[in-house]
C-alpha cells in the first residue's frame, strides 16, 4: 500500500463569516498526481494555502506525511516545508536575481552546502528543466514558459517528496502548457514526486491526473480518476467539463461574492 503523502481530514474555512471551504476530506498518496479543479472563486486557491500551511483551518486537520500541521509552531512547519516545492502561479522569481541564483535561493536558505555543490545541483535541475544555457539570464529576459520552468526547477531544488502547483499552465500557449504537464509528469513518475496541481485547464486534467477532485462553492462535488471524471453524470462536472453557462452553477445568481474570494 503506497504511503499517504497529503491528508485533509474534515478542514473547513471561513472568512468574514463566510464559509470558502466545506468539510472537505481526502488522501494523496506518494506518487499520485493529484489534481483539484474548479471554476474560478471555488475555493481551490484557498484549499492549497491550507495544505501548504500558509492557512490555518477554522475545523479540520491536514497532514503532510503523517505530520498534522495544524497543530505545530513557526519552527516544525518550516521543518515540514522543506519537505515540499511550490510553483507558484506568475512564477515568484526574483527580478534581481539571474535563473541560477533564482534556482540556487532555497538550497542557500535551507541548507549548509558548499558553494560547488550548490552549483552542481542547480545546473542539474536546470538541465532537467532544458534551461542550462539560461542561467547567467535575468526574468526579464525570458519568456513566460521559460520562468514557469525555472519557477520549477527552483521547486524540486531541495528534492521535495511533494509538489504544489498552483495554475501551473495559466497564461501560457497550448505548445508551453503541453511541456509544463510533460514536466509535471515526468518528475511524478521518473522521480517518484508526488504532485498537487490546482486547475481549471480541463486538458491539463485529462492528461496529467491519476486523480481529480472538483470544488464548487468550497465542497468536494466529486474525486475520480480521468475516466471517471469523464463519464459521471454528476450536473456541476458536466458543466464544467463542457464549459456551458447553463447549469447548476449559475455565476449570476449563486456567486455574487465571488470577486470578494478571488482575494483571499
Amino acid at each position: 500500500m503506497k504511503k499517504e503523502m497529503v491528508s485533509l481530514v474534515g478542514v473547513s474555512k471561513s472568512f468574514d463569516g463566510r464559509k470558502i471551504i466545506n468539510n472537505v476530506s481526502f488522501d494523496i498518496v506518494q506518487g499520485e498526481t493529484f489534481v483539484i479543479m474548479g471554476c474560478s472563486g471555488s475555493g481551490k486557491s484557498t484549499l492549497l494555502r491550507l495544505m501548504t500551511g500558509i492557512l490555518k483551518p477554522d475545523e479540520g486537520r491536514v497532514f503532510i506525511k503523517g505530520k498534522d500541521i495544524t497543530t505545530v509552531g513557526p519552527e516544525e512547519l518550516d521543518e515540514v516545508r522543506k519537505s515540499f516545492g511550490m510553483l507558484f502561479q506568475y512564477s515568484a522569481l526574483l527580478d534581481s536575481l539571474t535563473v541560477n541564483e533564482n534556482v540556487a535561493l532555497p538550497l542557500k536558505e535551507h541548507t549548509k552546502l558548499d558553494e560547488n555543490i550548490v552549483r552542481i545541483i542547480v545546473k542539474m535541475k536546470l538541465s532537467l528543466m532544458g534551461l542550462r544555457e539560461f542561467q547567467n539570464h535575468y526574468p526579464a529576459q525570458i519568456s513566460g514558459g521559460m520562468r514557469k520552468r525555472v519557477g520549477l526547477a527552483r521547486a524540486i531544488a531541495l528534492d521535495p517528496d511533494i509538489v504544489f502547483y498552483d495554475e501551473p499552465t495559466s497564461g501560457l500557449d497550448p505548445v508551453v502548457g503541453g511541456v509544463i504537464n510533460r514536466l509535471i509528469m515526468d518528475l511524478s513518475k521518473k522521480l517518484f514526486i508526488t504532485s498537487v496541481v490546482v486547475t481549471h485547464d480541463m486538458s491539463s486534467v485529462f492528461r496529467i491526473a491519476d486523480r481529480a477532485a472538483m470544488i464548487h462553492k468550497g465542497s468536494v462535488v466529486e474525486i475520480g480518476t480521468p475516466q471517471q471524471i469523464k463519464t459521471s453524470d454528476n450536473p456541476y462536472l458536466r458543466q464544467f467539463i463542457n464549459g456551458s453557462p447553463n447549469g447548476p452553477i449559475d455565476f449570476f445568481r449563486e456567486d455574487l461574492g465571488i470577486f470578494e474570494e478571488l482575494s483571499l
